[in-house]
């Protein structure tokens, strides 16, 4: 999982070099799978897997949430910085940890309880100040929490359909469904047109990056959730936020503000909760 988090990191650094390059939300999550599906469907016959899902309705709510989580994923990365994003997306291990009981029928614990508030006072201390300064408009810090709560149930749904599929194939199916449902919307709003205005250099290198560092991160992620509790699991995605820091510093020269470091450390503290109560 840890390897998932840096591979997601880096796929989310390069997706936003390319959003304030002009890439439409669309082409961004275009590109980002479809140039991934080869290698899946290969990996997949390498290993004799059909690709008949056995949990069909399953594999296609998983598929449809990761659409979701991605797309407004892409579209807040627009207006945040890689930090500011990778904090608000630590609601994610939360929301997981609040709906595995249900999704899942995994025991309750009492710890989430007491991560529950620590998660949402790190929230608001990034947000609030940042909507007031105008450095996070409310559209980007609602994406960003929309996007936590999809790769929440969307990750939920991975534990649940690799019970009866192998993690290849639903890596799949989640790959085919966002590649054709970017593209259709893309062409109806006309989009793809716009990689024109860019060099064939620099969109060859995003899109490269986006697909591997895309489908690397997935495949890794999936095979955590086939081989442990999903809410343990997920803590491990708040090292993302140290990983976000420094590429922040290093790509845009955007140096934390105190009140982005709080609030993370809130949302760490809040996960170090979970994760010791998972534990115990």
């Amino acid at each position: 999982m840890f390897a998932a988090t840096a591979s997601f990191v880096a796929m989310q650094a390069v997706v936003k070099a390319a959003r304030l390059g002009g890439m439409d939300t669309t082409e961004v999550m275009f590109f980002r799978t479809a140039p991934g599906l080869p290698v899946l469907w290969l990996s997949l016959r390498k290993k004799g897997h059909g690709l008949a899902p056995e949990d069909g309705a399953g594999v296609l709510i998983r598929s449809l949430l990761g659409t979701l989580a991605m797309g407004t994923n892409f579209a807040a990365l627009v207006w945040l910085t890689l930090a500011q994003f990778s904090t608000l997306s630590l609601a994610q291990p939360i929301f997981v940890a609040l709906a595995a009981p249900l999704v899942l029928r995994e025991p309750t614990r009492r710890h989430v309880i007491l991560a529950m508030p620590l998660a949402i006072a790190g929230a608001l201390t990034l947000i609030l100040p940042g909507i007031e300064s105008r450095s996070m408009p409310p559209i980007a810090a609602a994406l960003a929490i929309a996007s936590a709560l999809f790769s929440a149930f969307a990750q939920m749904w991975v534990r649940k359909t690799t019970a009866s599929d192998p993690p290849d194939r639903v890596v799949f199916y989640f790959a085919l469904v966002v590649s054709v449902l970017s593209l259709v919307i893309g062409l109806v709003r006309g989009r793809f047109h716009t990689l024109t205005a860019e060099s064939t250099g620099v969109a060859l290198l995003e899109i490269v990056g986006m697909a591997g560092f895309g489908t690397l991160g997935q495949a890794l992620m999936t095979r955590a959730y086939f081989h442990g509790e999903a809410a343990s699991v997920s803590m491990v995605a708040y090292s993302g936020v140290a990983l976000s820091l420094l590429l922040d510093i290093v790509l845009w020269s955007a140096i934390p503000t105190a009140m982005t470091l709080i609030g993370a450390l809130l949302m760490v503290v809040a996960g170090l909760v979970l994760l010791r109560g998972e534990r115990v």
